[in-house]
């Protein structure tokens, strides 16, 4: 099927200025380069503005913050998990989010349903998972099995990579919905680079749940891709980042939407002070940490459905909308390492294709107004 999208306004994500009255050809699921055959099916977007799809870095698929005990629920039976999939997926699709790489499930439930996505099965966007998250039995992040030592998250890494782990997570600090401390540091500089090295043996890389402390400067070391979160890295730890070319996933959502941990874990006095404390702090430190040259892609941490939100939340720490936008597609897409398929809207790349009512280089506000989803070709219908 070969589609003619026209577009009132086109952002492609390649940082090119937005073209007014701008058309894509689709073809076989692909942008095409050239004009459409004749017989081509014409959607009109109208005034719509059109973007690629956005790019969610980190989040998870069965977790709903607002329901409370984050680690709890990961740690229940896998069909009560699997329940509240269907409806994560749903909600992301018809926010536009095409996009999102898992950052931790229990039972290879993300590779059950990225396989069930790819065989029609379901609906959903492209899955990057990573299966299960590694965490000490003593850490934050601690699902159904605990890897200490050198020689367990050495196998935990190798178990994850057979059952079809596209990157390896660890988690080398605490956080806040578990009550431990932000800067608590969970592995040694020797269990982080045994795990660097299985990852980079089986081409890949390793994301590490780093909020900033000594936990996240020995992931630096150990030669970890990408640092999540880092929501109170010093300078030096900022420094430290650049030097070793690493990525920020910043994840706002999680922290500052009302139906995040606020919501789910207010009850909780630990937790609740755990969650002013670091609410000061990413106040205090993301403007700065986000004007260094960081690479900065976005993350709402199973805050489905609301990339919006962490796109407004980046414009009001300070970067410009344009460079949100980017941070929530083309560099998401480099941040995953499928950049050659996704994150802009160039000839031979996947036709994963948005479009908002409102300009959102002018207002973030307009992502909140979705109105056309397109996946790898295929149209999506938006009716909730």
């Amino acid at each position: 099927m070969t589609f003619v999208v026209r577009c009132g306004t086109l952002f492609d994500g390649t940082g090119a200025d937005p073209v007014k009255g701008a058309e894509l050809v689709v073809a076989n699921g692909k942008i095409a380069a050239g004009p459409p055959p004749a017989d081509a099916e014409v959607v009109d977007l109208g005034s719509a503005f059109v973007l690629p799809g956005l790019v969610d870095a980190h989040t998870h698929l069965s977790i709903v913050p607002g329901r409370g005990d984050q680690g709890g629920q990961i740690l229940q039976e896998a069909g009560r998990q699997a329940l509240r999939v269907p409806d994560n997926l749903r909600a992301d699709l018809r926010a536009g989010t095409t996009t999102m790489r898992i950052m931790g499930e229990e039972d290879w439930l993300d590779v059950y349903t990225r396989d069930a996505i790819a065989a029609g099965e379901i609906a959903g966007p492209n899955l990057v998972i990573s299966t299960r998250g590694l965490a000490p039995a003593d850490g934050h992040g601690r699902g159904k099995d605990a890897f200490d030592g050198v020689d367990e998250v050495r196998r935990g890494a190798r178990e994850n990579l057979a059952r079809g782990a596209d990157f390896i997570k660890v988690f080398a600090t605490g956080g806040v919905s578990s009550g431990t401390g932000l800067g608590h540091s969970s592995y040694s500089l020797a269990e982080l680079q045994a795990t660097v090295e299985e990852a980079e043996r089986a081409g890949t890389y390793v994301a590490a749940h780093a909020h900033g402390g000594p936990g996240l400067r020995t992931s630096v070391e150990a030669g970890v891709r990408t640092i999540e979160h880092g929501a109170v890295a010093t300078d030096e730890e900022v420094e430290a980042m650049l030097a070793a070319d690493c990525w920020l996933i910043a994840t706002f959502s999680i922290l500052f939407h009302p139906d995040g941990i606020e919501r789910g874990d207010g009850g909780n006095p630990q937790i609740l002070d755990n969650l002013k404390r670091a609410r000061e702090q990413v106040s205090e430190r993301m403007e700065t940490i986000l004007s260094s040259g960081l690479r900065v892609a976005l993350g709402t941490d199973s805050m489905h459905g609301e990339m919006a939100f962490e796109v407004q939340t980046a414009v009001r720490f300070g970067l410009t909308p344009k460079d949100a936008l980017l941070a929530a597609t083309a560099s998401g897409a480099e941040a995953l390492r499928i950049e050659s398929r996704k994150g802009t809207l160039e000839p031979g790349k996947d036709a994963d294709i948005i479009a908002v009512d409102g300009d959102p280089l002018r207002d973030p506000r307009a992502l909140e107004r979705v109105v056309f989803v397109m996946k790898g070709g295929v149209r999506y219908p938006l009716a909730r």
